[in-house]
């Protein structure tokens, strides 16, 4: 029998997740001070088109609430 392996999420959004430390850490997996500003940003402006595009499906759906469908003939 095959069995998928799926992600599976058991931490509350926004838990912070501990760091190894950095002699752990293998040198190619490193990252610099600027690679760490750059991705965070990346990340910064993903969450702010999620939040933008969330927040123009919330406002659609409350505009669409007020408007009734024509009634059939």
């Amino acid at each position: 029998m095959t069995q998928t392996m799926t992600p599976h999420h058991s931490q509350e959004a926004g838990e912070q997740l501990p760091l190894l430390p950095a002699d752990d850490v293998p040198v190619q997996l490193r990252l610099s001070q600027r690679t760490r500003r750059i991705g965070l940003a990346g990340v910064a402006r993903a969450r702010a088109i999620l939040a933008d595009q969330a927040a123009r499906r919330r406002q659609a759906s409350e505009e669409a609430a007020h408007i009734t469908p024509p009634r059939a003939a």
